[in-house]
C-alpha cells in the first residue's frame, strides 16, 4: 500500500477517533454524495447497568449464580464490543477502497499519529511517531485491525446489513403474505355467498310462480 509512510507503525484509536474522521469526511464539501457509513454509537451502558446490579444484588443469591450471571452479562457485554469494532473496521475498508476518500489528509492523519486529544470538541493532531498494526481501544479491551491487509485486499464490495431493517423487512412480508391469504379466502366467501343468493332467489321466483 502506498498509505502509510511508514511500513512498520503502531497507533491506538478510541471510538471517538472514529466518529472524528466520520465527522472530518462529511463536513469536506468536495466529498458531497460519497457520505460513508455512519460509525455505531457505543452501546455499553446496557451490559454495564446490569453488571452494576448484579454486584448491588450479589448478597441475595448463591456464588452459583452470581457467577452464572456474571458470565452472561460479560458475553452481552463482548458481543456488543466485537459487533462495535467489525464495523470499525468495515468503515476503514470503505474509505481505503474509494479512489478519493483514501487519499484524505484526515484519513493519513487519523492513522499515521500516535495521539489524538480532545480540543474544544474537536480532536487535535499531533504528528508524532509512526504506525502497521493499530488497535481499536473500547472500553479497556483491544483489538488489533490490520491496516495493511485491509488496504491490500482491493476493491472492496460492501453489503449493509441492518438488523431493525432486516426485521421490519421479515415482519412486512410476513404481514403480506397474510393479508394475501386473507383477500383470497374472503374472494372465495363472497363467491359462495353469491352462488347461496342467486339459488336464493331461483327459489323465490319458483315459488312466486307456483
Amino acid at each position: 500500500t502506498k498509505l502509510p509512510k511508514s511500513p512498520d507503525f503502531s497507533v491506538t484509536r478510541l471510538h471517538e477517533d472514529f466518529i472524528w474522521l466520520h465527522d472530518s469526511l462529511i463536513e469536506t464539501e468536495d466529498y458531497a454524495g460519497l457520505i460513508p457509513q455512519q460509525n455505531p454509537a457505543q452501546d455499553f451502558d446496557g451490559p454495564r447497568e446490569k453488571m452494576q446490579k448484579l454486584g448491588e444484588g450479589e448478597g441475595s443469591m448463591t456464588k452459583d449464580e452470581f457467577s452464572k450471571m456474571k458470565q452472561e452479562l460479560e458475553a452481552e457485554y463482548l458481543a456488543v464490543y466485537k459487533k462495535t469494532v467489525a464495523v470499525h473496521e468495515v468503515f476503514l475498508q470503505r474509505i481505503a477502497s474509494h479512489p478519493i476518500l483514501c487519499k484524505d489528509t484526515n484519513l493519513h492523519i487519523f492513522l499515521e499519529i500516535t495521539k489524538m486529544v480532545v480540543d474544544t470538541g474537536r480532536r487535535s493532531k499531533d504528528c508524532l511517531g509512526e504506525l502497521t498494526w493499530p488497535s481499536i481501544r473500547l472500553e479497556n479491551q483491544t483489538c488489533y485491525i490490520n491496516i495493511c491487509q485491509i488496504f491490500r485486499r482491493g476493491p472492496y464490495t460492501q453489503m449493509e446489513v441492518d438488523e431493525f431493517f432486516d426485521q421490519e423487512k421479515t415482519f412486512l412480508v410476513n404481514y403480506y403474505n397474510r393479508i394475501k391469504d386473507s383477500c383470497a379466502k374472503a374472494d372465495r366467501m363472497t363467491r359462495t355467498h353469491k352462488n347461496v343468493a342467486d339459488d336464493y332467489i331461483h327459489i323465490s321466483a319458483a315459488l312466486t310462480c307456483s
